[in-house]
């Protein structure tokens, strides 16, 4: 152990613990696979299809707010705004925008809000299963899926025999059929 009777002792030893801590880290970049590269998103449900969103595109999970107010003349997706600790949070049917069915919500509903620099917004799906590892990132997209929701995939993943659809929120954010809400 070094002797730390002096405050130029300390200082050569932070020294000393910060270019090791440099070297060590240049030495894991160099040596980075990326075949071993992790990958971790949120998943849930819409119907009987499973997704994930990468974990950088939700901002935050809540239960249903108890209020709702309706938008009178807006697509038939847009479900409503609810106030969210003062502010007005567009709420978006994801069933109904991606698969043209209408949400039924039940106590497992749950709304995934955006995390977009430029909406703020959330989203309705039917149940949120938390963060989802995988050991690798997700593979390309299954080019027979859906049309609806085939724009919005950035790829696929396979977990104990349950196939999850990876949901780019960006793209979807960034499309003007999402952003025009008018009906």
């Amino acid at each position: 152990m070094a002797d730390l009777r002096t405050s130029t002792d300390i200082i050569t030893l932070l020294q000393e613990i910060e270019r090791r801590s440099r070297q060590a880290v240049s030495g894991q970049s160099t040596q980075h696979d990326p075949s071993s590269e992790r990958w971790t998103g949120i998943g849930f449900r819409l119907a009987d299809m499973f997704f994930l969103a990468p974990l950088d595109h939700s901002r935050e999970v809540l239960p249903l707010p108890t209020q709702i107010t309706s938008v009178p003349k807006a697509q038939p997706w847009i479900y409503g705004v609810a106030n969210i600790r003062g502010d007005l949070l567009p709420l978006i049917d994801l069933k109904l925008f991606l698969q043209g069915e209408t949400s039924q919500p039940d106590k497992r509903s749950r709304i995934m809000i955006l995390n977009h620099p430029s909406l703020y917004s959330g989203l309705l799906v039917d149940e949120v299963f938390g963060l989802k590892h995988f050991q690798r990132p997700p593979a390309i997209n299954d080019p027979t899926l859906h049309m609806n929701i085939r724009p919005y995939l950035q790829g696929t993943l396979r977990q104990q025999d349950r196939l999850w659809y990876v949901l780019n929120f960006h793209k979807l954010a960034d499309d003007p059929r999402f952003i025009n809400a008018a009906a």
